[in-house]
């Protein structure tokens, strides 16, 4: 079972490697019977290209739950980032991510455990495409498998 998926996988690191989009993952809250949860995109707030706060009112009052995108980095901005293009393209990606919430439609994830930090690791999609793709078509994420290296952002510096 491990070659068939270390494939997909490596495939997917070949093409962000070269500068091209990876494919657009499966929108695994499609499937049948998926556990998934759905909100409308304007009760989301993008905190960086790859943590999102969806919070919605409640009869106790606002609920907030902090996403991890899951198998996807963007660029750290300000004394996060590595480097000077880093921090410019964390910029880029945090205005990017909040202009996508403000126009879509619906917000869909899959959870799948907590993060050291507390935050919700989840799969994401906007109107059924995955977030992490939709920003790699621009540049502002790249796909990070499980047990593989982080992604750089300041090649060249």
């Amino acid at each position: 079972m491990r070659p068939l998926f270390a494939l997909p996988i490596a495939v997917l690191i070949a093409a962000c490697g070269s500068g091209a989009t990876p494919p657009q993952p499966e929108n695994l809250c499609a499937a049948p019977g998926a556990r998934c949860v759905s909100a409308p995109a304007r009760d989301v707030v993008a905190v960086d290209g790859d943590t999102f706060e969806l919070q919605r009112l409640t009869d106790r009052g606002t609920e907030r739950i902090r996403l991890r995108l899951i198998g996807w980095d963007s660029p750290e901005s300000g004394n996060s980032a590595a480097c000077a293009a880093e921090d410019r393209l964390g910029q880029q990606v945090e205005v990017r991510a909040k202009a996508l919430f403000d126009e879509g439609q619906t917000l869909t994830f899959k959870p799948e455990g907590t993060d050291r930090f507390g935050r919700t690791r989840a799969h994401v999609y906007l109107d059924g495409s995955h977030i992490g793709w939709l920003l790699a078509k621009e540049g502002l994420s790249k796909p990070w498998p499980t047990e593989s290296v982080k992604p750089t952002w300041c090649d060249g510096e």
